[in-house]
């Protein structure tokens, strides 16, 4: 079912006001610098392991951090959607920002590395799922179609711009104040602005959301209830087939993550750090505005076919990108697809999902990219450990070729079942309460 513009839809001119009024603006603007922090976390701390123990073992510390990261934020957004508790986030983020510090502790006395490791899987799996709780609830800030692509848009270049901002700071500390004490820094800021984020989503309440639709058929269907309860939203094909191209782009981004740094290292060329870690995010940035400014009326499940082949032709040509300026390049070319994918894959999810799966779904896209993210990222310090750039190169090439197949072989969604198409909700003006049903 298509929704069709009424008279009760606002004009296109409210989109731009949307997103300069409460609580829109804040959120987005405290979600920024989360982000940022967030993202610049994983680099100086990987510069400061690596210094002291090698990269193996400080990708190995990343790598695992990511994973547990990813694999038990769908458990704990599962916690939100069930009961939509905000202690439970008070809870999470007051126990993460315990062993964050911890890890400085262990960074700075050079404790054994293991400890490190420990201490970060610990404050990974505690991270509250924040983003995924926000992005659930920009249907409630939004009265149709266009407002909610906007926000996601803007949600989504925001954050990409996070990630351009994030390495050229962790750059900078790192240059002005050596690894250790930038990471003591990161840390700081990180305790800050994750105290801001919690308490901006008790005034808003972004754990809870008003029940308008529900998975109906897996009331009839006891083996589809009894795959619902195990694996949410990944018992249904069409959230699987969101997910795919993102595990693709997080074998890139967790690569490339780990490789850059180390490439320009044995190249000598230290500055280059900076540049070549936002050169992804830098695309996204430019790629995510072109997006949001150009209409494109194609159905959405054909425009992220096209855009995961963006994505991934120009990153099977990695293995020739021997010289800096030209891997920058093609990263760059990369990225100009990253924001719109994501952007999609929020606006798939809208459409499909129910709201009793809402926010653990929102989180299994930053989990696909951060499972793959962590198992190549170990994966990449180790070759990188031995000097190993080629096969490095090799790998991202074959997982971006991966991720072309996925665009060409990928079955049509182009009409999702009628019960999941999202229901416009009431505006939200100030703190958030639960919603009567909007009308069909």
């Amino acid at each position: 079912m298509t929704q069709i513009q009424t008279a009760a839809t606002p004009p296109p001119a409210s989109t731009g006001r949307l997103l300069t009024r409460m609580p829109v603006l804040p959120l987005l603007t405290i979600a920024f610098l989360t982000r940022v922090t967030v993202a610049a976390l994983p680099i100086t701390l990987l510069l400061t392991l690596a210094h002291t123990y090698g990269y193996a073992r400080a990708g190995a510390v990343n790598g695992g951090y990511t994973l547990v990261l990813a694999f038990l934020a769908p458990l704990r957004a599962r916690i939100l959607d069930r009961w939509g508790t905000g202690l439970a986030l008070v809870l999470m983020g007051a126990t993460t920002m315990t062993l964050m510090t911890l890890v400085a502790i262990s960074a700075a006395a050079r404790w054994p590395w293991w400890t490190t490791l420990l201490l970060t899987i610990g404050a990974g799996s505690t991270t509250p799922p924040l983003n995924a709780a926000l992005r659930a609830s920009w249907r409630r800030l939004t009265t149709g179609p266009a407002q909610l692509k906007a926000v996601h848009s803007a949600d989504s270049i925001l954050e990409e711009a996070g990630f351009v901002l994030a390495p050229l700071t962790a750059g900078a500390a790192i240059a002005l104040l050596g690894p250790t004490r930038a990471y003591e820094a990161t840390v700081a800021c990180y305790l800050l602005v994750v105290t801001a984020y919690l308490t901006a989503a008790h005034h808003y309440n972004l754990t809870r959301h008003p029940t308008t639709n529900t998975d109906t058929d897996a009331l009839h269907d006891p083996g589809r209830q009894r795959r619902k309860a195990w694996l949410g939203p990944l018992a249904r094909p069409r959230i699987v087939a969101i997910m795919l191209p993102l595990f693709v782009m997080g074998c890139v981004f967790g690569g490339t993550g780990v490789l850059l740094p180390a490439y320009a290292q044995a190249h000598h060329a230290t500055a280059w750090i900076g540049p070549l870690l936002a050169a992804t995010s830098t695309g996204g940035v430019i790629g995510g505005l072109l997006y949001a400014t150009t209409p494109w009326h194609q159905p959405l499940w054909q425009k992220y076919r096209l855009l995961t082949l963006g994505f991934a032709l120009p990153a099977c040509f990695l293995v020739l990108a021997h010289p800096l300026w030209l891997l920058a390049l093609l990263l760059l070319l990369c990225g100009l697809f990253v924001t719109p994918l994501f952007i999609n894959a929020f606006l798939l999810l809208d459409a499909t999902a129910t709201d009793d799966i809402r926010i653990e779904a929102n989180t299994w896209v930053g989990a696909s990219t951060d499972i793959a993210n962590g198992i190549i990222a170990i994966i990449i310090g180790t070759l990188t450990a031995h000097q190993n750039f080629n096969t490095a190169l090799l790998l991202l090439s074959c997982c971006a070729t991966a991720g072309v197949l996925i665009a060409l072989t990928s079955p049509r969604h182009d009409h999702p079942p009628a019960h999941a198409e999202p229901q416009p909700l009431p505006p939200l003006t100030g703190p958030a309460t639960d919603h009567a049903p909007s009308p069909s």
